[in-house]
């Protein structure tokens, strides 16, 4: 466990909490208090890891996305399972009918096979509708331009996490490059709205 520890940058504490808690499988014993941990065990580790730490889920979150990566066939399934845990927890009240309209459109327009019922799809009508509430009409009519540029992050995502031979090291991308992503993705916006805002007005009195 010592080993285990040092190679997943864990305390042994920590360890023996994921393993009363469901998290981590045990090890196979080897006596009555030795046991041996392989590279599985560091892969849920890792994974563990970057719920806790990196996404800061709350434990009943990590236990749903442990569950479904340790019994789920479908990539698909276990990626639906992360995804909701990263969104959050969705009101489930009637939402706004004119941005859920445009948001269809939007959807349509890019031929993406979504999940309408989702936690990600119910964020994203209550975005659109706190931009028209806000009088942000105009960003809404641009919504298909918004969807391109998210169109190429969502496949480059895909194409990094997709070349890992673990469903595990799979979802484990796919929560890295979803929280370590929005700080970059949302600086860059800054950077080329700075660079625009020089072309556009840089040479005004």
């Amino acid at each position: 466990m010592a080993e285990l520890a040092r190679r997943s940058d864990l305390s042994v504490a920590t360890i023996k909490y994921y393993l009363r808690e469901g998290l981590l499988q045990p090890g196979r014993r080897t006596s009555v208090n030795q046991a041996v941990y392989d590279a599985a065990h560091l892969e849920r580790l890792r994974l563990v890891r970057a719920l806790a730490k990196v996404a800061r889920l709350p434990l009943h979150k990590i236990r749903e996305v442990i569950q479904a990566v340790s019994v789920e066939s479908s990539v698909l399934g276990a990626m639906a399972v992360t995804q909701d845990a990263l969104v959050g927890d969705i009101e489930t009240g009637a939402l706004d009918k004119t941005a859920d309209e445009a948001l269809t459109r939007a959807i349509e327009e890019r031929g993406w096979r979504c999940e309408p019922g989702s936690p990600a799809h119910r964020a994203a009508i209550r975005a659109v509708a706190e931009l028209q509430a806000e009088g942000l009409g105009a960003l809404v009519d641009r919504l298909d331009d918004y969807a391109q540029a998210a169109d190429s992050i969502g496949r480059i995502d895909l194409e990094v996490v997709s070349v890992v031979d673990s469903l595990e090291a799979m979802i484990r991308g796919v929560v890295l490059g979803s929280v370590l992503r929005r700080p970059l993705l949302d600086t860059f916006v800054l950077l080329a709205q700075q660079h625009y805002a020089n072309e556009l007005h840089g040479n005004a009195p």
